[in-house]
């Protein structure tokens, strides 16, 4: 049986009981009030004759009967009273309803009359069981001379209770409909908000969403409102998030601008539209973000994002373009030895060894000259091979790649892995752009690594400059250059559009600033702050 249907009898089970303890109790209340209504009118009544003179007179008449079996008469037909006897104080009745029982004895307990009380009591009597009052008549000595007793049949007020019933019942039924009628109505939101499904099923279907979630290699978030309602584990591992929404019990969603993400990836999440694989870096991952709006049942619920992690990827595309670069530096140089090998034999087969012996000699010492100087000026031994690997391979697409490094530069305060990503996108779009322009200019790439001054920090710093002889990044892409996916070259195998963005948000993450102009090419400079430790007195000048 569905949620909806259990819900649903469940309330009516509900309603039908409190309906009925409802109608017990306004018909319990309805007894009262007739038998407290019973008790005001023989106390009334009896209060009334004990002081009237009349009656007082008639009781120590000749013939009390006669004078008195009128007036009770009359008060029987004018008010609610069942019998109305009056009685000598031995319990002799003067007056009763039954004239057979004139003269008899009265059948109730006198002692609180005779005592000078009046005295109210439940009792049975000839009539049956009733509620009556009994007080003392007294003359103007002050002696009791006579009973009055005032009483209404229980039957009588049970009678008059159950024309309180209908009334009852008619409430009861008004509020069993309104009831049964609200019941209806959540049931049936019920069963659209559970497609008729029944609690083990929801509890199943829970569970295998829950599991879905959490072993899947994707990270999966639901946005809405800007805010994260759902966030499986892989989603909350990728953007290094602290727990998941509602981790105390509940389902409080985590507002967008509080888990501290890059503001692109901030703002996409906000805006809710659909996006097809973007690139992202979150601290040291790199992500591949696709957005679409929420479909089915969840169609009003926001937006649903799906995170893959490429920094694996990008890492092995980084070896795989390291490994390239290598390949082609020493392709080029077994070219480049091939020729002058052939220039050395031919020499000796001239039997001219001693100029041989010159050529050999000045072709290795240039050939060591680029190596050991980036080996002795540059601390860092990786950011040297990816020199003069970079070196060669510009060499083989006809394109100088000049290095200078000043002298004492400390070792730029970036890791290995981040620096030859930011050196390496930086100098191949740099080589890239020069060949592309060397119809129009002399292909010409310049890094140089100097010292500096970061004077938002105030204290030292190593700046890192790329320039090329290329026709500028600013008039092909202009600001745009610096978002994922933009592009002028056809897409590798790291994806496309990709260096720039890693090499600004490489430079986010360890503190630097990069800027941009267009000086007959395209010049960025990258400013890294040294740690405080590494001096505080600003350089003589700046590159």
């Amino acid at each position: 049986m569905s949620l909806a249907g259990r819900f649903l009898r469940l309330q009516l089970a509900v309603v039908v009981l409190v309906v009925v303890a409802v109608s017990l109790v306004l018909y319990d209340q309805a007894r009262e009030s007739v038998e407290e209504r019973a008790v005001g009118v023989t106390r009334a009544v009896t209060t009334t004759l004990v002081d009237d003179p009349f009656v007082q007179e008639a009781v120590r008449s000749p013939d009390p009967h006669a004078a008195l079996q009128p007036l009770t008469d009359r008060l029987l037909a004018d008010t609610e009273l069942d019998f109305v006897t009056i009685m000598a104080p031995d319990g002799t009745r003067f007056t009763h309803p039954d004239p057979d029982e004139v003269g008899r004895t009265y059948q109730g307990d006198r002692t609180h009359a005779l005592a000078g009380q009046s005295w109210t009591s439940t009792e049975r009597g000839d009539l049956g069981p009733s509620v009556r009052t009994i007080a003392p008549v007294r003359d103007d000595d002050g002696e009791i001379v006579a009973l009055v007793s005032t009483g209404v049949l229980l039957d009588a007020l049970a009678e008059r209770a159950l024309r309180q019933l209908p009334a009852v019942l008619l409430v009861g039924a008004l509020l069993l409909a309104a009831s049964s009628a609200v019941a209806a109505l959540m049931a049936r939101y019920l069963d659209r908000a559970t497609h008729g499904w029944g609690p083990e099923e929801l509890a199943q279907v829970h569970a295998l969403h829950d599991a879905v979630l959490n072993e899947a290699t994707e990270g999966l978030l639901l946005v809405h409102d800007g805010a994260v309602e759902v966030a499986n584990a892989r989603a909350r591992e990728l953007l290094g998030l602290p727990g998941p929404p509602g981790d105390a019990g509940g389902h409080a969603a985590v507002p967008v601008a509080g888990l501290g993400l890059p503001e692109a990836l901030e703002q996409l999440l906000l805006a809710g539209t659909a996006v097809q694989e973007q690139w992202f870096v979150v601290g040291e991952r790199t992500l591949i973000v696709s957005a679409l709006p929420a479909r089915g049942a969840l169609s009003a619920r926001g937006t649903v994002v799906v995170l893959r992690d490429h920094t694996e990827i990008s890492r092995l595309s980084g070896q795989l373009r390291a490994a390239t670069t290598m390949a082609a530096a020493l392709r080029a140089q077994t070219h480049e030895h091939a020729n002058r090998m052939h220039t050395v034999v031919s020499l000796l087969e001239l039997g001219r060894a001693g100029e041989a012996l010159e050529f050999a000699s000045a072709d290795r010492a240039r050939a060591l000259e680029l190596s050991h100087d980036l080996v002795d000026r540059l601390e860092d031994p990786f950011l040297a091979a990816l020199l003069v690997g970079k070196t060669a391979a510009a060499h083989e697409r006809g394109v100088e790649l000049v290095v200078d490094v000043e002298a004492g530069l400390p070792a730029v305060p970036v890791p290995p892995a981040d620096l030859v990503t930011l050196v390496g996108n930086l100098v191949d779009n740099a080589v890239e752009a020069a060949a592309e322009n060397a119809a129009r200019a002399r292909p010409v790439v310049e890094v140089a690594l100097t010292h500096g001054w970061a004077a938002e920090e105030e204290r030292p710093a190593v700046v890192v400059t790329v320039a090329d002889s290329g026709m500028g990044a600013a008039t092909r892409l202009g600001e745009a250059m610096w978002e994922a996916g933009s592009t002028t070259k056809p897409a590798g195998p790291e994806g496309r559009g990709v260096g720039l963005h890693l090499v600004r948000e490489v430079v986010r993450r360890w503190g630097g600033r990069i800027e941009h102009v267009d000086d007959g090419g395209a010049v960025f400079t990258v400013t890294f702050p040294l740690p405080r430790t590494a001096g505080a007195a600003a350089p003589g000048g700046t590159a």
